[in-house]
């Protein structure tokens, strides 16, 4: 399991809502039923904020590694998910094929006919999740830039950010698409709470009575080799899927935007 290494007490903290209909986060252990993670894992979050300032692919994974940045995960709303049978379509080279006066390829129709397969996707229904990021001030600057963030000037003010993001956003798979409604920016203060609205790592998880937790393990961190994307760390953590607080080492909590959260 890898977590961050800094320190985000003092820092400053970039913090923006995103939610959509659908998400789906294909969870790397499956194979025939595509099952999703509930709490959208780190690696997604850095590829979600990349898009928002048009970073080109495989530009950032240093940007969001754990000795520059933290990020904390708060899931806003319960976390459900939903069975839904999909036909899909195999997409190796040698299934595609050009079409005169049409763009790009399109599977073979014989290959179309012959197949395709029903199976089962598991997808989270109406998750909003609030991500709280400490990084370096450029890349801060660059999505507050994009996203309009602001101090808010009072504790219960609504945001109308004016969003602009470079790529279009989504939760996972490309159709579910999303929107981000908040974006504030603010700095990390220290607490002692033994909650968190956050995911909570396992390392500063404290099981109380009356408690219920589950728990995840998904990608934390990226590297690109050979031309390819490679994970490089896992974190496993504690969330509750009815989004409510998970108990947590009062030395790992930390306050910001009106959260208390545990960063990763």
């Amino acid at each position: 399991m890898t977590t961050t290494s800094v320190d985000p007490v003092g820092r400053d903290c970039l913090s923006v809502t995103i939610q959509a209909d659908w998400a789906h986060f294909r969870r790397i252990d499956t194979t025939t039923d595509k099952q999703t993670y509930r709490v959208i894992p780190r690696t997604t979050v850095a590829g979600l904020l990349a898009a928002v300032v048009g970073a080109p692919r495989d530009s950032y994974y240093e940007a969001f590694g754990p000795e520059v940045s933290a990020v904390a995960v708060v899931p806003e709303t319960g976390l459900r998910t939903m069975a839904v049978p999909q036909l899909t379509l195999p997409t190796k080279e040698s299934d595609l094929t050009t079409v005169p006066n049409v763009g790009g390829e399109v599977v073979k129709p014989g290959v179309t006919a012959e197949a395709r397969q029903r199976r089962g996707f598991e997808y989270l229904c109406d998750p909003a999740y609030t991500i709280h990021l400490v990084a370096a001030d450029d890349w801060l600057d660059r999505l507050a830039d994009r996203l309009d963030a602001r101090e808010p000037t009072t504790p219960a003010e609504a945001h109308d950010p004016a969003i602009s993001p470079v790529y279009t956003l989504s939760l996972g798979k490309s159709e579910c698409l999303a929107d981000v409604t908040d974006c504030v920016r603010s700095t990390v203060a220290a607490t002692d709470a033994d909650r968190a609205d956050s995911i909570v790592p396992e390392s500063a998880l404290v099981p109380a009575p009356g408690a219920a937790f589950e728990m995840e393990r998904t990608p934390a961190y990226m590297t690109t080799a050979d031309g390819r994307r490679r994970t490089t760390g896992f974190v496993s953590y504690g969330f509750d899927p009815d989004g409510g607080q998970v108990p947590a080492d009062p030395n790992a909590t930390t306050s910001v935007a009106g959260d208390t959260v545990v960063f990763v």
